[in-house]
């Protein structure tokens, strides 16, 4: 049994807020808020779709003005058991758990996600937004199971994150902030899972490129600032 709920527009412009999605599957609990102008949640391609069971995806996009650029999330297979998912793009969460995005009300929009998940119980929560300009990117994939990501984007200038994690147990989260052209490539893999905290931030651009590849028993662990 799937339930649905969806917040399309405050506006009268209804017509610019787009969802185009194609589920199969059990026990799906999706609900999507788009707040405004210029929003569109798609599968990224015709093989896209989302099937599997118990999966709960929880969306959110803000853009108020209609002369903003378009946010954009493209959902490409989420297959699998116990899945959760939640995004935001234009609005905040104050923690991993929390359940409200909230905005300050003064985004640009152009923000762009693309997340592609494959295994089990796989939980993932973050958000992108700015402070009036510089949209922001991430892709997402996660292929493993029993892996957690929470990662926030935000702030001007452009961000670019590109997370790729291929095997279970992982528990990763990622800050880049401030307004400075951060970017970081990630791809974790290994026969056991790594505990990564990554911050970027400041008015100073800061670059990261991590390939794990975890072969410890006991897991890896490791901790980065860059300010």
């Amino acid at each position: 049994m799937a339930t649905v709920s969806l917040l399309l527009s405050l506006s009268t412009k209804a017509e610019d807020n787009i969802i185009n999605l194609d589920q199969s599957g059990d026990d799906l609990t999706l609900h999507i808020e788009q707040v405004g102008h210029n929003n569109q949640i798609l599968l990224y391609s015709s093989d896209s779709k989302i099937t599997g069971d118990d999966v709960s995806i929880h969306l959110h996009q803000y853009n108020a003005s209609s002369s903003a650029s378009t946010n954009t999330i493209k959902l490409w297979h989420i297959y699998g058991d116990g899945n959760a998912i939640r995004w935001g793009q234009g609005a905040a969460l104050n923690n991993s758990s929390d359940t409200t995005f909230e905005s300050d009300g003064d985004d640009s929009g152009g923000q762009y996600a693309m997340i592609d998940i494959h295994g089990n119980r796989n939980s993932i929560a973050g958000y992108q937004m700015n402070s009036g300009s510089g949209a922001h990117t991430a892709d997402i994939y996660i292929w493993g199971d029993d892996n957690t990501a929470w990662l926030r984007q935000k702030n001007n200038s452009s961000k670019n994150l590109d997370l790729l994690i291929k095997n279970d147990d992982n528990a990763v989260s990622v800050l880049q902030k401030d307004h400075a052209a951060h970017t970081a490539a990630i791809t974790l893999d290994g026969t056991y899972g790594t505990n990564l905290n990554l911050t970027q931030q400041t008015n100073t651009a800061q670059s990261y490129t991590l390939i794990q590849n975890c072969v410890t028993v006991a897991g890896c662990n490791i901790s980065v600032i860059q300010q």
